[in-house]
């Protein structure tokens, strides 16, 4: 799957990463990304693919700490729902 600039500011944002932090995780000049998310200026495909695996990493553990959470009001909330 493709990412361009765009669609990494949006998933970085809803994953609560600041900028900066992405830049130094992957070794790339925080001002380039901000460029890049910008939309004026490219990265080398293989930056792209150090930020895109960056991502679904951070998701992936987002996901997994969310799945853990035991939660009874939403449990019961998803039980009235579906009753």
């Amino acid at each position: 799957m493709k990412m361009d600039g765009a669609q990494c500011k949006v998933l970085r944002q809803k994953l609560g990463i600041r900028q900066v932090a992405l830049a130094w995780d992957c070794q790339i000049d925080q001002a380039i990304v901000c460029k890049w998310e910008a939309g004026v200026a490219r990265l080398r495909p293989a930056q792209i693919e150090v930020i895109r695996e960056y991502l679904a990493q951070r998701l992936l553990a987002a996901k997994q700490e969310f799945a853990a959470l035991e939660l009874p009001e939403l449990d019961r909330a998803i039980e009235q729902v579906t009753r």
